[in-house]
């Protein structure tokens, strides 16, 4: 989208020679100062990113540009002489713009830790805001658990969507089930609410106080993420310092001033609701009157009218500010939030009715010293120095947990926000904040920490259990396996023909317990996290040589054709032998086994980093149903009263596990009754 230019100039009401004298020198120290800033005629040209997101920031269909943000910065233009470029865009455009550099300043922006890493903000806080969920008409939400199966609407990019604290990061962390619908504005999300194709919605909550009516939806009382909104700007932009500085300072000395466009347009913007006018009409009688009283009673009814239109105003401005009081209200209410407001100068805090209701009680003494008081005795020292550290300049952001000690005697755990507030000297002035009662959390975390160890706790004595026991169970069927060897090999004497069948079927059940064992044993050393891995350099081709010759007679028995071919650049790797071996060995004996005519197929390749090991077989395939549960533990393809193929069902979770262990990945491609191909990717390892 293009961009059309607007000036903005600045008006005095008056002027002098004396002035005009005062204001030359002063620019001329200026231009002294930053030369390289200025152009050749003195005029700075800004190019400001905006996107539609009324209140804050409006674009109508001419393309014409008003709202909260753009006042200010007109306003600061006006007093700085710049001239303002809009480039109009959607938010992810005008943050596209942003990171190549095309705007040199952005409004309305969240000021975050992730995009404080990609630009550059200026110091002042614009305003405050959070995320608020909305639902359609009829629907009912009360936590955010109510939002499982759901279809939310969400605006992309922003922070209440994709940053850490923001919905989908909320929903991830509970476990929640959803789907996202990721739309351009916030407009666009009560649009899909209003319509039935959402269920579920999240804005911020100036958008949502704002049109809330219009659309018809309905607010929850699901609230997250508080941030702060400022200017952003290229950290490497031409005019980024300049604009930092003089935005930084406009700002502070907007909000020192009570009767400021700052002021105004919070009120114009985000306070007012739509009204009418009260029009006037004189009686009959009156100008009759007036004409023949004479001037008397002319400057009477003027001042009369005078009255009556200031009270109007004062009424209205009454009015205002209790909507606002109100709509604060209801908005603290709803996140459960508690205010603080700390006075640095006068050290007087004001703490709100829900501060003091967290804590039991009606009232309390105004000082910070009632404050600290309350704290846990192994907190106090922490967030005194968090709280030096933030005042000092030490750190950005004032964030602290804490224990506090409720009327009752017993502690509540809190979360405390806050922002700093300065004057024009840099000085701080206030400190704003919030207290979140987090209790619950806490207990909830000591409670999904206690279950977790003593998961881990039994998880430990499972291991040591089967441990014990794979011991001691492959000791006799070593045993077993070993004697019936040497009773089929006819060593202490002749056998007839049945009783080396049985002792066949003897030997072949007992390798197959020992498998079994050995697997078992294996897939809990897996999930316990206590199977190690050895890096050692080692001869792949030898390795492959040793598995594929050891695969080959089961391979011949049955007719098959074993097949493989190794990359001339195959040669020395740095991995685990041992287990590599063992997920080949096994990818090997599933292919043989699960094949009754054709052949397998070994590869293996050399990308440069890593080695592709995989298996083809020309067996009975696996449906698509199958594949999602295949690398399951104990799930087979051939499952049920009629299986036909022996085996555990372990193997190909264990290959897949001993595969991440080793840094690689295993990937698997089939279709029924046409054959399986399994891919085995793992690095190299140094070389040097």
């Amino acid at each position: 989208m293009g961009g059309s230019r607007r000036s903005v100039r600045r008006h005095g009401k008056g002027f002098r020679v004396a002035d005009f004298r005062a204001t030359c020198v002063a620019l001329a120290f200026a231009a002294m100062l930053v030369p390289s800033l200025l152009p050749v005629d003195g005029q700075i040209d800004v190019r400001v990113g905006v996107y539609h997101n009324p209140p804050k920031v409006a674009i109508d269909s001419d393309g014409r540009v008003s709202g909260l943000y753009p006042e200010l910065v007109e306003s600061i233009a006006a007093a700085e002489g710049w001239e303002i470029e809009y480039i109009r865009g959607s938010w992810t455009e005008s943050l596209e713009r942003l990171d190549r550099g095309e705007i040199d300043l952005m409004v309305d922006v969240a000021y975050t830790v992730p995009r404080q890493a990609l630009y550059a903000f200026n110091e002042e806080t614009v305003l405050v805001n959070w995320g608020t969920v909305y639902v359609r008409a009829g629907l009912k939400l009360l936590s955010l658990p109510d939002l499982e199966g759901l279809r939310i609407a969400v605006m992309r990019g922003s922070t209440h969507t994709d940053d850490p604290g923001g919905i989908r990061d909320l929903v991830q962390r509970f476990g929640i089930r959803c789907t996202f619908i990721d739309l351009d504005d916030y407009t666009e999300v009560f649009q899909a609410l209003a319509s039935g194709d959402a269920d579920a919605g999240v804005v911020n909550r100036v958008f949502g106080l704002t049109f809330e009516a219009e659309y018809g939806v309905e607010r929850t009382p699901i609230v997250f993420n508080p941030i702060e909104l400022r200017f952003a700007l290229p950290p490497d932009g031409p005019l980024t310092s300049l604009l930092i500085d003089r935005i930084d300072y406009r700002l502070a000395e907007l909000k020192a001033d009570p009767e400021s466009v700052y002021y105004r347009t919070l009120e114009e913007n985000l306070l007012e609701g739509p009204g009418t006018e009260t029009v006037f009409r004189w009686p009959a009688w009156v100008l009759p009157g007036m004409s023949s009283a004479g001037a008397l009673i002319a400057i009477l009814a003027v001042a009369t009218l005078l009255i009556r239109r200031e009270a109007r105003h004062r009424a209205k401005a009454e009015e205002a500010y209790r909507r606002s009081e109100e709509r604060f209200a209801l908005a603290m209410r709803g996140a459960n939030d508690g205010l603080w407001d700390w006075n640095l100068t006068t050290g007087e805090v004001y703490y709100s009715p829900r501060w003091m209701a967290m804590l039991g009680y009606n009232e309390i003494a105004p000082t910070i010293e009632a404050f600290r008081r309350l704290l846990h005795p192994e907190d106090r020292d922490r967030v005194l120095a968090v709280e030096a550290s933030y005042l000092e300049g030490q750190v950005d952001r004032y964030q602290v947990e804490f224990r506090i000690r409720h009327r009752s005697g017993t502690y509540v755990d809190i979360l405390s926000r806050g922002f700093l507030v300065r004057d024009d000297e840099g000085r701080p002035l206030r400190v704003v904040g919030t207290h979140v009662d987090i209790s619950e959390q806490k207990l909830a975390a000591q409670q999904l920490k206690e279950a977790k160890e003593r998961a881990e706790a039994a998880d430990r004595i499972k291991s040591a259990f089967l441990a014990t026991m794979s011991h001691e169970l492959r000791t006799p069927l070593n045993s077993i396996i070993g004697f019936t060897g040497i009773l089929l090999q006819k060593l202490p004497g002749p056998l007839t023909e049945e009783q080396a069948k049985q002792l066949g079927m003897v030997q072949t059940s007992a390798r197959h317990l020992l498998d079994l064992i050995n697997d078992v044993l294996d897939i809990s050393k897996i999930e316990a996290g206590q199977l190690e891995v050895v890096f050692e350099p080692f001869d792949l081709r030898d390795m492959l040589a040793n598995a594929v010759g050891a695969a080959r007679p089961l391979a011949e028995s049955k007719g098959l054709e074993l097949r493989v071919d190794i990359a001339e650049s195959v040669s020395e790797i740095t991995s685990d032998r041992r287990r590599l071996s063992q997920i080949l060995t096994n990818l090997l004996s599933n292919a043989i086994k699960f094949t009754e005519s054709g052949y397998v197929h070994v590869r293996c390749t050399d990308d440069g980093e890593s080695i592709v090991l995989s298996v083809e077989d020309t067996g009975i395939g696996i449906g698509e149903p199958d594949l999602a549960e295949l690398f399951t533990p104990f799930r087979q393809v051939d499952s049920g009263l009629t299986r036909k193929y022996e085996g555990t069902g372990l193997g190909l979770s264990i290959c897949k596990r001993l595969a991440e262990k080793l840094g690689g990945r295993i990937d698997v491609v089939s279709r029924p009754g046409q054959g399986t191909t399994f891919s085995v990717r793992i690095p190299k390892g140094d070389q040097a």
